[in-house]
């Protein structure tokens, strides 16, 4: 029985303050590293340097590689302690238990743990000027393993940046040799609430926390690491190269406010549960805290088990801490870019930011393309508006203290009540072609800051449940960020590889199931490439063979330039036996020119036809195993070759078969 670490509520009370950026402040590089600038002006930042120390990162802001260090002169640290010991007396008067490690005012008397978390909250690995900061949070987590919330203010003051909606940076990005420094006002809050605590927090989303309460969901949301976790024993070669040290779970909310709910009629938990049974039926009254009970499946349809600040919902850019591409050069224009994520109730939400639309600056729930609904009903139920953090802050006055960040997830407030209707999803929203990315698939890479944040990440089997290795070949994956693929990362399996991943749970209807192959980058016949037998639940399917390249007649691509209808009996030739272009939706590097081109005009991106069949309501395996013998006769290349798996599409029927809305 794995014993599960769940959230100590040790609380850390910080104030928060907000000033205008001095850009007198800034600082001209000079070739120091983080460690130098601390030093060469110790009489102004001693403390900071004496909590880095006690935490024993100091003598890493003098190494190579890149930090941002949101720094607190002296006055700051002292103040701090100075307000937080007079909190703890006065508690001790009124027999309160008020206990954050620090009962003096003195650095000195600090205690060790307090140091540690005030000096790793301050510390990102990364360097993040404020001209790249978005509204949400940094893309990377500070070393409590916590992400660092961002919002924007004005003031008649002037224009500030608050971090966790606490400290304001006042001098900001004194760039030296190893990273960045941004002086901030004040301590870094960070609030050791959980996800379902940090709601209950707020009085503008008392409805919601009632529900949260009376279904005993919030139960659900508690965990936080895996103690038993063991990191792989694997060496890395370079410092893009990682592997996870520990397992945490996390998870987000989609939230609606008080007021969203007053806007609907909604006033109290009774309106609420009556809303409830209208879309999710009555089974289980009288029992709020069944799977089955209409409440329960309302509030659960609300979460996802994944860590996403507003700005990692889509990412606004895609890459790894060495390179990113941001969303919308990414994107070939008309298209919109969008994600599927199974939500605790078991069914899909779909997110988009609608790029080819007037709206491609926000981001949405079930994004309804049509102009109606099919349920004219749920007309305020669709193309629900997920609110940065910045704008939700300044819309009332009483949610200026909002802060998203928990200590295990995140809060996304929402502009309308949502709802999860299965013929409306099945018969508008999901019926399309799906396309998922295989990290997608995994929400551990999402809660465990490597999704859209690591450039190379070894990634154990065992770390993520909808992932199995069935021969034991190789203990890990490889987690990728790479500008050849679709949101810019990918998986990368080696050797003689057998693994199985859990398909999510899309509406039961009959599917074409597709998986991109991106593995075709040589000439005429490679007999050392993969050839993989796949399967479904158990029957075999279709072989994918890479021996061949593009252009081999097995395969059959042909520039659309170099036809006469531009490809178009070329696609139909390709899909008799098994095999499409890539899409064109997206942009990949041609390696060859040395230039961004759309997916379908890349001939080392395509995509390969599995099986039409019926997939039923329940959990359903893809499985995909190497049978090549001559990989195997070859342990050298077995270490440098593998398979890319980038993404797998769900295509209904009707959406292959209606030529007035062809696929991309």
């Amino acid at each position: 029985m794995k014993r599960i670490l769940y959230i100590l509520t040790i609380a850390l009370s910080l104030l928060a303050c907000s000033e205008e950026i001095d850009k007198s402040n800034r600082y001209t590089f000079t070739g120091e590293t983080v460690a130098d600038f601390l030093l060469n002006r110790s009489e102004k930042y001693s403390h900071f340097i004496t909590l880095l120390k006690r935490a024993e990162l100091f003598g890493l802001l003098s190494t190579y590689g890149q930090y941002t260090l949101f720094l607190l002169d002296n006055d700051a640290v002292e103040k701090y302690l100075y307000e937080q010991d007079s909190i703890y007396w006065a508690a001790r008067k009124e027999n309160l238990t008020y206990d954050t490690g620090i009962t003096s005012p003195y650095i000195e008397d600090l205690s060790d743990s307090m140091a540690n978390i005030i000096a790793r909250t301050h510390l990102v690995e990364g360097n993040y000027r404020t001209p790249s900061f978005e509204d949400g949070s940094l893309p990377y987590w500070n070393f409590n393993n916590r992400y660092l919330g961002i919002t924007f203010e004005t003031s008649p003051k002037g224009y500030s940046i608050k971090i966790n909606n606490s400290a304001a940076i006042i001098g900001w990005d004194n760039e030296v040799e190893n990273g960045v420094i941004q002086v901030v006002d004040k301590v870094v809050k960070e609030t050791n609430n959980t996800l379902p605590e940090q709601i209950g927090e707020y009085d503008f989303f008392n409805l919601f926390n009632t529900a949260l309460e009376e279904t005993r969901f919030c139960d659900n949301l508690q965990l936080y690491m895996d103690e038993d976790f063991i990191p792989l024993d694997i060496e890395l070669n370079s410092s893009y190269q990682s592997t996870p040290q520990k397992k945490f779970y996390k998870y987000t909310g989609f939230i609606e406010t008080d007021e969203v709910f007053r806007e609907n009629g909604i006033y109290t938990i009774d309106d609420l549960k009556a809303l409830a049974e209208k879309w999710y039926g009555t089974e289980d009254r009288d029992n709020p805290c069944s799977p089955k009970n209409a409440l329960y499946k309302f509030v659960a349809y609300h979460f996802v088990e994944r860590e996403l600040p507003y700005n990692k919902v889509i990412p606004l850019v895609v890459g790894g801490n060495s390179f990113q591409t941001p969303i919308d050069k990414f994107m070939v224009p008309g298209h919109d870019c969008y994600d599927y994520f199974e939500t605790m109730h078991g069914r899909l939400m779909k997110v988009t930011k609608p790029l080819s639309t007037t709206q491609g600056a926000d981001v949405f729930i079930n994004y309804n393309k049509r102009e109606l609904p099919y349920n004219i009903e749920l007309l305020d139920h669709l193309n629900v508006r997920i609110i940065p953090p910045t704008e939700f802050r300044r819309m009332r006055e009483e949610y200026a203290t909002f802060n998203p960040n928990t200590f295990n997830g995140i809060i996304n407030p929402i502009d309308k009540i949502l709802i999860y209707d299965e013929n409306e999803m099945s018969g508008n929203i999901l019926n399309e072609r799906l396309r998922f990315d295989f990290t997608t698939l995994l929400p551990e890479l999402s809660c465990n800051n490597i999704r859209h944040s690591k450039d190379q990440c070894f990634v154990p089997y065992y770390y993520c449940k909808n992932i199995k290795n069935d021969t034991h070949a190789n203990d890990y994956f490889l987690y990728s960020t790479f500008d050849g693929t679709m949101m810019n990362d990918e998986m990368f399996i080696y050797e003689m590889f057998d693994v199985s991943f859990r398909l999510p749970s899309v509406p039961p209807r009959v599917y074409e199931i597709r998986i991109s192959v991106n593995d075709m980058n040589h000439t005429g016949w490679s007999p050392y490439q993969s050839v993989i037998q796949t399967y479904i639940d158990g029957k075999p399917y279709s072989v994918i063979d890479t021996r061949p390249s593009y252009d081999h007649p097995d395969i059959g691509w042909k520039e659309d330039a170099s036809t006469f209808d531009n490809g178009l009996e070329n696609d139909k030739h390709m899909r008799n036996i098994g095999w499409m272009k890539g899409p064109d939706s997206y942009y990949t590097w041609d390696y060859n020119d040395g230039v961004y081109i759309p997916a379908r005009e890349n001939k080392t991106t395509l995509r390969k036809i599995i099986i039409r069949m019926y997939l039923s309501e329940g959990e359903h395996w893809i499985r995909f195993k190497e049978l090549n013998p001559l990989r195997d006769a070859n342990a050298d290349l077995l270490k440098t070759k593998g398979f890319v798996f980038d993404y797998i599409e769900f295509v209904p029927l009707k959406i292959i078969s209606d030529p007035s809305k062809p696929e991309d």
